[in-house]
């Protein structure tokens, strides 16, 4: 028969086997074999694939835990860094805050020594704002305080105007020219002729001229009722009107109007009245505010 397959099996001792297969079975067997090789080739392509996959999201997830824990380390060093901000801000600011008071207590101390009183107008009228309370740690008071000292002390002549030796005081002297009994409203610093004279405080040249007692002069205003004159100079260095700093070279010391020989005649008027110049003098020292010494 055409459709059937005849399978003859002889075994040792002659016998033999006959097994009668369609030939359809076998195509459905090598077909259904063939199919099964085919998905276990496909399945273990798959199976492969997803080994090579599960091994990559196995390498990245190490990858994302490794960097994790290097952001995790890196955070933490970040917060020690901003913990130690923190407290080198918190000693600065203390040590700035001391350092502001005590200078404020020196500086208070020394306008209390001159006499001079920092008066601040303070009233509810034409003023407004919102409201902010205080803390613990606001610094507002002793700033605004500080503020107040530093703004004042800056219209307030200190130190010597020019380097040299007083020879005559503030007050009661001897005339040097006729040896009568007088009265000196400043003092007077000898130095070489030509030795630069200085603003003593920040102002306004008021005016400056030649007097036949004081000689080439320069009046200074420097605001808060003081004003400041420096006499018998060589040679005046700046012009009615203009503006001087602390320390500024206005003039050059010399020997003209009445006098005896090179100096330079300092006195100092607040409110009107002529006041001791020796110790605003000797009190800039404590200060460094007397850049020649």
């Amino acid at each position: 028969m055409k459709d059937t397959l005849h399978i003859l099996i002889a075994s040792e001792d002659g016998s033999t086997k006959n097994y009668v297969v369609s030939k359809k079975f076998i195509k459905k067997i090598s077909f259904l074999s063939v199919t099964v090789f085919l998905a276990l080739t496909v399945m273990s392509s798959l199976g492969v694939c997803l080994f090579v996959k599960g091994t990559e999201l196995k390498r990245k997830l190490v990858g994302i835990e490794m960097e994790l824990v290097e952001e995790k380390t890196r955070s933490k060093g970040l917060q020690g860094q901003v913990l130690a901000l923190g407290l080198e801000k918190e000693a600065l600011l203390r040590d700035a805050v001391g350092e502001l008071n005590e200078k404020s207590q020196i500086i208070e101390s020394i306008l209390s020594t001159v006499g001079i009183d920092v008066k601040v107008q303070e009233t509810h009228e034409n003023s407004g704002g919102p409201f902010t309370s205080l803390t613990n740690n606001n610094h507002e008071d002793l700033i605004f305080m500080a503020d107040r000292y530093l703004a004042t002390i800056q219209d307030i002549p200190l130190g010597a105007p020019a380097l040299g030796t007083i020879t005559s005081k503030f007050g009661r002297r001897y005339d040097p020219i006729n040896s009568k009994a007088a009265f000196h409203q400043g003092v007077d610093i000898r130095g070489k002729r030509g030795t630069e004279v200085r603003a003593t405080a920040s102002g306004m040249v008021f005016e400056r001229g030649y007097d036949e007692g004081y000689g080439w002069y320069v009046l200074i205003d420097h605001g808060s009722d003081f004003r400041t004159m420096l006499a018998h100079c060589k040679k005046i260095l700046v012009k009615k009107g203009d503006k001087v700093t602390r320390g500024q070279v206005i003039a050059l010391l010399g020997n003209s109007g009445r006098s005896t020989g090179p100096h330079v005649h300092y006195e100092i008027h607040h409110k009107g009245k002529l006041v001791n110049p020796v110790k605003f003098m000797r009190i800039a020292r404590y200060l460094s505010l007397d850049s020649k010494e």
